[in-house]
C-alpha cells in the first residue's frame, strides 16, 4: 500500500527533515479516510511542562512490531497499512532516506488526532528517539484549517517555519530528535487524522 520508491526531499539544508506528498495512492486515500477509527476510540491527551504542550487524540496499534489489543478492532484497509508501516521494506526505506540504520530499533506505532483548538507546540523530541514519522490522511483540508506541521531552524517561535505542511492526505514527514517542530493550531470543524511511527534508541518509560 505504501509507495516506499516515492522520492523524499529534505526539507533544508541541515535541518534532519524529509518531506514526501504522494506515499499513497487516492483510491487508497479515500477507502483509509472511509474507515478511519471512530472518535471514541482514541485516548484524549492533555500535556504540559516548560518543554512541550500538546492537545491530541492517541491510539496505539503496535510495539516493536506486535499488535496492542486496539489493534484487534481494526478494519481490514487499516491493518493493511499497520503491516506496511511495520513492514521492513519502508523501515528499510527510512534507513535509506535519513542515513539511520532503524532496523532492529524499537518501535511504537499509532494514529492521533486534532480536533479544533488542538495543538502541539513548538519543541524538539527528546535524544533518545531516534525518527518520528508522521503520514497524514486529510481529503480536501481547508487552506485556513490549521494543523500545519511546521518545520522550524530553532526554538524561537517569533521566526516563520522552514516549511509548514497542510496535512494533506498522502503526506508524510520523517524527523530525527533535533528537529524543532510543532503542530499550528486546528481552527476548522474537522477533525485531523494522521499515523505516526516512532523509533527509538532507547524507549522511555509511558
Amino acid at each position: 500500500m505504501l509507495r516506499t520508491t516515492v522520492a523524499f526531499t529534505k526539507a533544508r539544508e541541515p535541518i534532519a527533515a524529509h518531506v514526501a506528498t504522494d506515499l499513497l495512492s487516492e483510491s487508497d486515500i479515500r477507502e483509509l479516510d472511509a474507515a478511519y477509527p471512530s472518535d471514541d476510540r482514541f485516548e484524549k491527551v492533555v500535556f504540559s511542562n516548560q518543554v512541550k504542550r500538546f492537545r491530541l487524540g492517541a491510539l496505539w496499534l503496535s510495539r516493536d512490531g506486535g499488535r496492542l489489543p486496539a489493534a484487534d478492532r481494526l478494519p481490514a484497509v487499516w491493518s493493511r497499512l499497520l503491516d506496511d508501516l511495520d513492514g521492513p521494506e519502508f523501515t528499510a526505506r527510512l534507513s535509506e532516506v535519513t542515513g539511520m540504520e532503524l532496523a532492529g530499533l524499537p518501535r511504537d506505532t499509532g494514529l492521533f488526532t486534532h480536533a479544533e483548538g488542538e495543538f502541539i507546540s513548538l519543541h524538539h523530541d527528546e535524544p533518545e528517539k531516534a525518527l518520528t514519522v508522521v503520514i497524514y490522511f486529510n481529503r480536501d483540508w481547508p487552506a485556513e484549517g490549521g494543523g500545519h506541521f511546521e518545520i522550524r531552524a530553532s526554538h524561537n517561535p517569533a521566526t516563520a517555519p522552514v516549511r509548514s505542511l497542510p496535512p494533506a492526505a498522502g503526506t508524510a514527514v520523517a524527523f530525527d530528535s533535533s528537529v524543532w517542530h510543532a503542530t499550528s493550531t486546528v481552527t476548522t470543524g474537522r477533525t485531523l487524522r494522521a499515523a505516526v511511527l516512532e523509533f527509538w534508541r532507547a524507549r522511555p518509560e509511558r
